[in-house]
């Protein structure tokens, strides 16, 4: 399996999701074009609580996986590195059954009360399925970044794009005469698709990789019967990483919540308040966290990296790893910031053409320098077994912000 250096793992997936990011956007220009601010606001509300399943369903274990595996190659340990993945599979599928039948029969109650808006309740419905299908390709997703061979990741990442790009047109204007909600729903139903391509992709290449270096399926339950130590591992890590995870994914949801209760409680009609919320969260926030495509890149890499670093005491290169990342983040992150606060009606102009979402990004494109280094930071604090720390950073920003 080829392993990749910090930097070169970092590049990698920097390409992929300048690709991506690429795909992204033609993807949602042409969802824009289709469903406009109020079919896009549908889209989004459900979105946040998409996220925080998937937060609850992971239960931070991408992160714990990407240490351990980092930790158990440098050690050789191969039977070590097949109980992290029995031990996470079984968990992940677990929640992914449980959260995904919970969010179906809880749709209609979550898109009627809390969104206000019932028509929600097509596209949370439709992206449903896409629970156990990001469950399992971040236990794999997890397992390379372990192995610091970033390939595996960046790959899907664009194939995921390429299919979902190929359907979201087709599916939309088929379902369009049924209505706006259908047509979200055709468009997140193109999303279910995405990912599915990609974890074919990506377990193919973990079948072909790993070769016979270790078989999941042989002796799984002994396997997991003895994981009780590697089970209190995934959690040492990943219950404080869910925490963040999750203090973010509740704020999210609350303010999807909060936004669309407030402009009701403000007597403006609930078709304008989608359109308004559609203008913030599907046109402005997608381009100001533009630039984060980068500091995600350096996140993953860096989770590894320090880990390894740390488990050879290196402290030095824990430090040079730190710097590398916070001047990568500040070279592409402060330019951003600047085109998109001088430049915000005409960007949302020509990208989108509505002017009026130019407002939005305006006021959040300052704030959002500070978050393009969070991610790093809070990387090689969780490659330090730090999570608690990190968790904690996330939940005093959320306290601030509310």
């Amino acid at each position: 399996m080829s392993k990749q250096t910090f930097l070169q793992g970092t590049i990698i997936l920097i390409i992929a999701g300048l690709i991506t990011k690429i795909l992204g956007f033609i993807n949602k220009i042409v969802m824009a074009r289709i469903l406009g601010p109020e079919g896009i606001g549908l889209y989004m509300m459900a979105v946040p609580i998409l996220i925080l399943v998937i937060t609850l369903t992971r239960l931070g274990l991408p992160v714990a996986i990407s240490k351990l595996v980092a930790e158990a190659s440098t050690q050789g340990d191969h039977q070590r590195i097949k109980r992290i993945l029995v031990v996470s599979l079984a968990i992940t599928g677990s929640l992914s059954v449980l959260f995904t039948i919970l969010t179906i029969m809880g749709a209609k109650v979550l898109s009627t009360l809390f969104l206000t808006d019932q028509r929600a309740y097509y596209p949370l419905v439709a992206i449903t399925p896409i629970v156990p299908i990001v469950a399992i390709s971040s236990v794999i997703k997890g397992y390379f970044q372990g192995k610091q061979n970033m390939k595996p990741s960046a790959y899907s990442q664009v194939i995921e794009q390429v299919v979902r790009i190929s359907l979201v047109a087709f599916l939309s204007i088929l379902l369009l005469p049924y209505g706006l909600e259908f047509a979200a729903a055709g468009a997140m139903i193109s999303v279910v698709i995405g990912e599915a391509a990609a974890l074919l992709y990506l377990f193919t290449t973990f079948e072909l990789r790993k070769g016979k270096t270790f078989k999941i399926r042989s002796q799984f339950f002994a396997q997991l019967a003895k994981g009780k130590q590697t089970l209190k591992e995934l959690l040492r890590i990943g219950l404080p990483t869910t925490g963040s995870g999750l203090i973010g994914s509740i704020s999210w949801t609350m303010e999807a919540i909060i936004v669309a209760q407030s402009l009701a409680l403000a007597g403006i009609a609930t078709a304008v308040a989608t359109a308004q919320y559609g203008l913030l969260s599907g046109y402005a926030i997608p381009l100001v966290t533009l630039p984060m495509f980068i500091t995600y890149s350096l996140s993953v890499s860096l989770v590894p990296a320090v880990s390894e670093a740390a488990a050879k005491r290196d402290y030095r290169l824990i430090h040079r790893r730190i710097y590398q990342a916070i001047r990568i983040a500040l070279l592409f992150g402060a330019p951003s910031t600047v085109l998109m606060y001088v430049f915000a009606v005409p960007l949302t102009k020509v990208i989108y053409q509505a002017p009026e979402a130019g407002v939005f990004l305006q006021i959040l494109a300052p704030f959002f320098l500070l978050l393009y280094f969070q991610g790093p930071l809070q990387a090689t604090l969780q490659g330090l077994d730090k999570a608690n720390a990190a968790m904690m950073n996330t939940l005093s920003g959320m306290l601030s912000k509310s």
